[in-house]
């Protein structure tokens, strides 16, 4: 099955995107108003742009990129500058597992990750919060642990993640992160704006 041009699915995107109003007109088969937009990982710069779009049309669009917010939290914590001297004497899986995990772990229920998001836009259901940075977080943060702990946060905004790879249905619906990588099954978001020709979501 043919697929659509990048150009044609954001058109449909900023369509959809232009208020929480038209946004939530595209119901989950759930009380969650969670949607992701997946994409092809070469298309990651042209997305950057069109989000900078996306932001621009509608002031009620309220990022976050996960990537940022990671360095964020390192700087917070103190660690920026022995990250950068551990990068060069230990390892790569012993420091991602003894110290950036631990660090950024969102699998508690008071971690500066959710905070960030808690503080970040009030869930009053007049914000749209748009997740980027997925691909340059991993593996660090995973974006089905981050979707999976957003479900108690955001009861009334609709979050929309950008998702470099895909969304698809196997067994279940599957994230596929860069195309290649089962990141996890996620059952409670809905594709946003279809990928295929044909596709009826």
């Amino acid at each position: 099955m043919a697929e659509r041009s990048l150009n044609d699915r954001f058109v449909d995107l900023e369509d959809r995107m232009i208020s929480v109003a038209s946004l939530t007109r595209y119901g989950t088969a759930n009380d969650l108003k969670f949607y992701i937009f997946d994409y092809a990982p070469k298309d990651e710069l042209i997305i950057r742009k069109e989000v900078k779009k996306l932001k621009s049309r509608n002031p009620d669009i309220v990022e976050f990129d996960l990537y940022e917010m990671m360095l964020d939290i390192i700087e917070e914590e103190g660690y920026l500058e022995d990250i950068h001297r551990m990068e060069v004497d230990y390892e790569k899986d012993l420091l991602l597992r003894e110290v950036f995990q631990p660090l950024l772990s969102v699998e508690e229920d008071d971690n500066s990750f959710l905070q960030k998001f808690k503080t970040g836009v009030p869930d009053d259901g007049k914000s749209i919060v748009l997740i980027t940075g997925v691909g340059k977080a991993f593996p660090i943060i995973r974006s089905h642990t981050i979707l999976n702990n957003l479900q108690s946060i955001f009861r009334c905004n609709p979050v929309v993640m950008m998702y470099p790879g895909r969304y698809e249905i196997k067994n279940a619906m599957t994230l596929r992160l860069f195309e290649r990588l089962d990141d996890d099954n996620y059952y409670r978001a809905f594709p946003l704006v279809e990928r295929r020709i044909g596709n009826d979501y």
